[in-house]
């Protein structure tokens, strides 16, 4: 199953990782290796060695920010220079007074790349040093 896979890219290398449990299954340590010179494509490793992966990150590019169910993410900054990453009910967005419920900050940090995955199911946010990854506990 490789929609619950995720390439992070970095000046460390690449990593492969489970969604699902968390677990790296794939590295290697070569500087932004695949990556375009664009930024925003990169060669995939392990099971998605023969993809090429559209990634986020300070080049740009792009994740989903919202899913199938409505649900979505957000970042405001507050307290600037900080982010949070808000999670938003179905429906619902944290910028709305009236539209409030069931928002909430999920991640405080410098955020340079976040967004759904392609299937709905996980939230990836990624600051300069690491990431963190959720997973809906029902799968859509």
């Amino acid at each position: 199953q490789v929609s619950n896979l995720l390439l992070v890219v970095s000046s460390s290398g690449r990593g492969l990782y489970n969604c699902d449990s968390g677990e790296r299954v794939e590295r290697d340590y070569e500087e932004y290796e695949g990556l375009d010179e664009s930024g925003v494509y990169c060669s995939g490793i392990g099971n998605l060695s023969k993809e090429n992966i559209s990634v986020m990150g300070v080049s740009g590019g792009g994740m989903p920010t919202i899913n199938s169910v409505c649900e979505s993410i957000d970042v405001v900054s507050p307290n600037w220079p900080e982010q949070d990453l808000v999670y938003n009910a179905p429906n619902m967005n944290v910028l709305i007074p009236e539209r409030q419920e069931g928002c909430r900050i999920i991640y405080t940090e410098h955020i340079r790349a976040f967004g759904f995955s392609w299937c709905g199911n996980y939230i990836v946010a990624a600051c300069g040093s690491d990431f963190d990854l959720w997973s809906r506990v029902e799968k859509l």
